[in-house]
């Protein structure tokens, strides 16, 4: 939903740039990504403030988003990404 709505960005260079310009509130990686890839995207976060949430649903990330083997999206709206935290960690989402 969130990308439908223009609030996430799909993929290693769009995620890249919305880290470095404090676009990104929330990363989605998938578990697939080298362990290279992850430990660079965790420091982006950790040094630009995006909290991270690591997915294991096998094409899920993508499909989600209507693109089939994208592995990153960053969530742009602090609402969706609260969202999200909620719903992933057990919560309604409502809060």
């Amino acid at each position: 939903m969130a990308y439908r709505a223009g609030r996430a960005l799909a993929g290693s260079a769009a995620c890249e740039k919305g880290l470095k310009q404090r676009k990104v509130c929330l990363l989605l990686m998938h578990e697939a990504l080298s362990e290279g890839t992850r430990r660079e995207f965790v420091s982006l976060c950790e040094r630009y403030g995006a909290d991270v949430i690591t997915v294991s649903a096998a094409d899920e990330l993508g499909k989600a988003i209507g693109k089939p083997g994208v592995m990153l999206v960053g969530i742009t709206d602090a609402g969706f990404a609260k969202t999200i935290q909620n719903n992933y960690h057990g919560g309604s989402g409502s809060e």
